[in-house]
């Protein structure tokens, strides 16, 4: 076999200049990237000496030696299967994938570099003409990725009702409740909103909850058990939105005890799960799976700005049907808080220029606070300020015994 060695730029430049030194029937050997430069190692088989001996022309008639013609077109074809097995051992099936789809190849290392796994990549960058120009194409690969991510409608924020946030510890619930919260208070008024926490193992979580709610002018109760919303669903009023925070579970407990079965059928119930972008995508997946027992109807990405690579967690969430209602990126209560944005999630995931992935005029303007939740907050932190220590002990042991009558008087 003629073997020679080339360095271009890209494939594209590799296989014009195999074709134009060693011809279409060219062999690739290889391939790999050597200083910035791709090298590309290609082959031609030799003329079989059969053929040769049926071109030359006999020096003499009598000793020209018969061919059979059957015996020939064998001979052909095994010379060809025999390139071939040489062409399957040289080259494994993504170089040889590589090799035919060349801007396709380069978009795929693109999007394993950016934590995409190859699965998807591959049926991404698939269907990308070749002859397409480079920018276009990544263009409307974006645009596609953008579009394959689902999306979760959210009109129980709209017409009121029960939604509860399940997930596992440490995720951001209770933040995200207080986020959901403060956002219907500057569209709908103080009153039209409720805090409800069923969280009684984490030391704290009822306090955090009931700061936020005297800080609001919103009610907080803590529940003894699931079926005290049965209560509190008769009694609370039309449109009224009551956001329900649950305990953290992990995702082998999840699948022993489902949350909301008792009550489930018997209230206007919605659950949405919570998840961080920095879990790994195993235990991602073992999170969705383990959390179906819940009934959830949407996501709530949170922890994005700490994601290592977002791309590891997309490629989980598009392999569910579950849409993505809001995601954040940030600690601040208010302006790290959004609703789900795809492309800009995808442009984030595929380490585009900051420039390009949130442009100033696309930032979310953030809605004017009413002036009544400013003052009750304002009268709220002087109460605080002059409570005595008796009085402070007193809220503490009210945050860790919950009391069932507390759930009639809210309403």
């Amino acid at each position: 076999m003629n073997v020679r060695r080339y360095q271009a730029r890209d494939m594209r430049e590799a296989m014009r200049l195999v074709r134009e030194h060693q011809g279409p029937d060219a062999v690739i050997l290889s391939s790999r990237r050597v200083d910035g430069m791709l090298e590309v190692v290609a082959g031609t088989e030799p003329e079989p000496a059969s053929r040769a001996l049926e071109s030359a022309p006999p020096s003499k008639p009598a000793l020209s030696i018969p061919v059979d013609p059957e015996l020939a077109a064998m001979r052909r074809e095994l010379c060809d299967l025999r390139t071939l097995l040489v062409q399957q051992q040289a080259l494994s099936e993504r170089d040889q994938w590589a090799a035919r789809h060349p801007l396709a190849a380069e978009f795929v290392e693109r999007l394993m570099k950016c934590g995409f796994n190859e699965k998807l990549a591959r049926s991404l960058a698939g269907s990308i003409q070749e002859s397409t120009p480079t920018d276009e194409a990544w263009t409307r690969l974006r645009t596609r990725l953008s579009a394959s991510i689902a999306t979760a409608q959210t009109t129980v924020l709209e017409r009121g009702g029960m939604l509860a946030l399940v997930g596992s510890t440490g995720v951001g619930k209770t933040t995200t409740i207080n986020r959901l919260a403060l956002r219907h208070i500057r569209r709908m008024g103080a009153e039209s909103v409720s805090l409800v926490t069923l969280d009684r193992q984490r030391l704290g979580a009822y306090k955090q909850l009931q700061a936020f709610g005297q800080m609001a002018g919103i009610p907080v109760m803590l529940l003894e058990s699931e079926r005290d919303l049965l209560t509190l669903a008769s009694r609370a009023g039309d449109g009224k939105l009551i956001l329900i925070d649950t305990e953290g579970r992990a995702a082998r407990d999840v699948a022993e005890r489902k949350l909301f079965a008792q009550v489930r059928h018997q209230i206007d119930l919605e659950t949405w799960l919570v998840v961080p972008a920095t879990h790994q995508a195993s235990v991602l997946r073992q999170v969705l799976e383990a959390f179906q027992s819940c009934e959830p109807s949407a996501l709530v990405l949170t922890k994005v700005d700490e994601a290592e690579q977002l791309g590891e967690t997309l490629s989980v969430l598009l392999e569910q049907s579950l849409g993505l209602a809001f995601y954040s990126d940030g600690q601040r209560i208010d302006e790290d808080f959004h609703k789900a944005d795809t492309l800009y999630l995808t442009r984030l995931a595929l380490n585009e220029p900051a420039s390009q992935v949130r442009p100033t005029a696309h930032r979310p303007i953030a809605e004017p606070t009413p002036k009544r939740v400013f003052e009750h907050a304002q009268v709220t932190r002087l109460q605080v300020t002059s409570q005595t220590r008796t009085e402070q002990e007193s809220m503490v042991l009210e945050s860790v015994v919950p009391f069932r009558k507390r759930v009639h008087a809210a309403f």
